[in-house]
């Protein structure tokens, strides 16, 4: 049979539906019953119903029992699919389906299958579905259905390989002949490629698998990890705290982010509470888009999604003009039964708030929006008590008992990623094993530090990266030495991560764990004392390459103002004013909650005093006192606070620390004057109970002054260096 077709031509419906017919009945002859169950599996799930599980067992009890995959009870509702309601099924109605590539004596065989099902002390279902490659004529299906009736007082449904076929043509099933049958995309007609869900998921903008099929690293962002001598692939994983609250939300639907630093086990966490849910709730698809402009056309496009886990690792990707909104999250509510899986960077939460945008919404405030419809769990870096002791159980591998011994100083997650080798490695690349390659991941890692959070261009890396080399071989870097770096910095590291990731054409991202030990150690040496001083050491050229090459509508440019306002460079900031004085700029970024309290964190984390950035950049004190106010009165004395709340409080605790409240001319004074006596009082109090004695005090003799009454401030005892103490760090007098 000819699969290719002729140049310039391309085959008809039918020539594609008889090759998908003609490699269905060649699986009976490769012998690829494991292929053909796994096949049948896969479309019962898309296509008739959700809740389907694995029929396995010993042969000494009787394996499988004649069922190779079957339905168990499932509450979460909503389990069938358009096949399974024109089968006239009914929600968790047990069902039994059977496959085979046997094509001779049929009838016998679906018989002897049949009355191993009924004869098991298994459920007796109510319905079998059973598939087969060869075809079965309508007389003997009836046949059939009579006697199944009769004697058990049940209904078979046979798809045979003509209706198999078909199904497997409509475009919700086409990965399956792809991933099943070899069906190549040189097959498929122009129209059929014009459609947008053939042309998503045949150029690999959208990939749909069962989670079996997926491989962790390659598809869904997991990390490499270390392979040391005979221990490779994953290692086992080590259960963690937040697992328990995230098989809770599995079952629901809706948005679920897993919240971490870098390299502290986000994904893999991810990862396998979507493997427990399978256990729960039986195998959905995976669906993955590579960013939400490809998401949002899936959907578009009418693929129906009901059911099926939305991987979205590393959320900020995906949110960006025309990509993934809140309005996609509210269109598959919980009754759906669409799970929507993501991660994010602390840090990157942190950017994304900041985010402008050229015009309509800004990206802050899309990303506010979606958030607001999460539940977020968040995964430490370091393994609590009850971690390490899980994880002293698996320390057979070689790389968890190494990671253990490592968790003083390292992370976990961090060491199983490889992470302190590429630092390591970095290093080196400093001290004379490959300088320029060095230096192009400096250049990288403080781009990410300047704000610039999306791939980065190999030109602006090859502007830059002299600055991080030493003169006497500054001006003498030829070509081939800088193609040399490049593939020395890209190089994996122990089979996992690398230094500089490839991301694009000629485009390029730090390994996230560097940035973050590049801040850190800035941090430490410039003492802690200002954002100023821990940005003083990116080089000049970097902020005036950034601020030539930027264009004032990437969705980084936000995030690189507030980056630049707190540097030796703020051209960046004069340009932003300047446009926002012309009108311009959009400035909704600064006007939704969600944006505010993360300029509020941002200032925290820089250790910058809020109110001063604030009047800075010319933002209203008074809807950051509002969040604030509300993030504290949420707070409920027998609930563990959130991270917001906790914020919220951080927040409060510094402005009444470290800000003038008692003149009126201050602008904090002039801000909180818009509030209720009663609300700071409140605060007050709160603060004084949870031994945050001094501005505690602060805030209840200004809300005394509000009402007119003689105002009991309290001194200062702590030493006047810094801007920003930590709640943890104070202790009651």
């Amino acid at each position: 049979m000819t699969t290719q077709a002729t140049e310039g031509s391309a085959p008809r419906q039918h020539e594609l539906l008889a090759f998908v017919r003609y490699q269905l009945g060649k699986m009976g002859a490769r012998n690829e019953h494991h292929k053909f169950e796994d096949l049948c599996r896969a479309l019962s799930r898309q296509r008739i119903t959700r809740n389907i599980a694995t029929a396995t067992g010993p042969v000494s009890a009787g394996g499988d029992q004649g069922r190779d995959f079957e339905t168990f009870i499932s509450y979460a509702g909503g389990n069938l699919q358009d096949v399974g309601i024109f089968f006239g099924l009914e929600e968790n109605e047990p069902i039994a389906f059977c496959c085979t590539l046997q094509s001779s004596g049929l009838p016998a065989k679906i018989r002897s299958d049949v009355e191993k099902i009924f004869d098991s002390p298994h459920r007796a279902p109510s319905v079998i579905i059973y598939f087969t490659v060869a075809d079965v004529s309508v007389a003997a299906r009836h046949r059939l259905a009579g006697e199944v009736s009769e004697r058990w007082g049940a209904r078979i449904e046979v798809i045979d390989g003509n209706s198999l076929s078909e199904l497997l043509m409509d475009p919700e099933c086409l990965w399956m002949a792809t991933e099943y049958l070899g069906l190549s995309r040189e097959l498929l007609e122009p129209g059929r490629t014009a459609s947008a869900i053939h042309e998503l998921m045949l150029t690999g903008d959208v990939i749909v698998r069962p989670m079996e099929s997926l491989d962790p690293i390659r598809d869904l962002g997991l990390h490499s990890p270390l392979q040391i001598d005979v221990w490779h692939g994953l290692p086992p994983y080590v259960a963690r705290a937040v697992d328990g609250r995230l098989d809770e939300l599995m079952g629901r639907g809706g948005l679920v982010v897993i919240e971490g630093n870098s390299a502290s086990g986000k994904t893999r966490t991810a990862y396998e509470a979507v493997l427990r849910s399978m256990d729960k709730f039986g195998e959905r698809p995976i669906v993955i888009p590579k960013d939400g402009i490809s998401l949002r056309k899936l959907i578009s496009s009418g693929y129906q999604l009901d059911g099926s886990v939305i991987w979205l690792d590393d959320l900020e990707r995906y949110i960006a003009p025309g990509g993934l909104d809140e309005g996609i999250i509210r269109l598959f509510g919980s009754d759906t039964g669409v799970l929507f899986i993501a991660t994010l960077r602390s840090r990157a939460k942190a950017a994304m708030s900041q985010a402008g945008g050229s015009t309509g919404r800004s990206l802050a405030s899309v990303f506010q929006a979606v958030m607001a419809g999460a539940k977020t769990v968040r995964v430490d870096r370091r393994l609590n008590k009850k971690e390490r002791n899980r994880a002293r159980h698996l320390a057979a591998d070689l790389r968890i008992r190494t990671a253990l011994d490592m968790a003083e100083s390292t992370g976990f997650a961090e060491y199983i990623a490889a992470a302190p080798s590429s630092l390591e490695r970095w290093q080196d690349g400093k001290d004379g094993a490959n300088e320029i390659g060095a230096a192009l991941i400096s250049a990288a890692v403080d781009f990410r530090r300047a704000g610039y959070l999306s791939p980065i261009p190999r030109a602006w890396l090859e502007a830059t990266f002299k600055s991080y080399l030493d003169e006497r071989i500054r001006n003498r870097v030829r070509v081939e030495e800088v193609e040399e770096g490049f593939s020395w910095a890209v190089e994996l590291i122990h089979g996992a991560s690398s230094c500089l990731e490839v991301v694009g054409d000629e485009l390029y991202a730090p390994f996230d764990y560097l940035v973050d030990h590049a801040q850190e150690r800035s941090e430490r040496e410039s003492g802690k004392r200002s954002a100023f001083q821990s940005l003083a050491n990116i080089p000049d050229d970097l902020w005036h390459e950034l601020a030539d090459r930027i264009e004032i509508d990437d969705p980084s440019f936000m995030s690189c103002v507030s980056m630049a306002s707190l540097s030796p460079h703020p051209m960046l900031t004069y340009v932003y004013r300047h446009e926002v004085l012309k009108g311009a700029t959009v400035v909704d970024s600064l006007s939704d909650s969600g944006t505010l309290l993360n300029f509020v964190r941002s200032c925290m984390d820089a250790r910058m005093c809020i109110v001063c950035q604030a009047v800075r950049l010319k933002v209203d004190l008074v809807p950051i006192l509002r969040v604030l106010l509300a993030g504290f009165s949420s707070i409920r004395e027998d609930d563990e606070p959130t991270a917001e709340q906790i914020d919220c409080v951080s927040a409060l605790f510094s402005m009444g620390d470290g800000s003038d409240l008692k003149s009126a001319e201050s602008p904090l004074h002039a801000a909180a004057s818009n509030f209720s006596p009663d609300e700071w009082r409140e605060l007050g109090e709160f603060m004084i109970r949870n031994d945050m004695d001094f501005p505690g005090r602060q805030w209840i003799a200004f809300a005394d002054s509000m009402e007119g009454k003689r105002a009991s401030w309290p001194v200062s005892l702590k030493k006047a260096e810094g801007f920003y103490i930590r709640m943890d760090e104070v202790t009651r007098e």
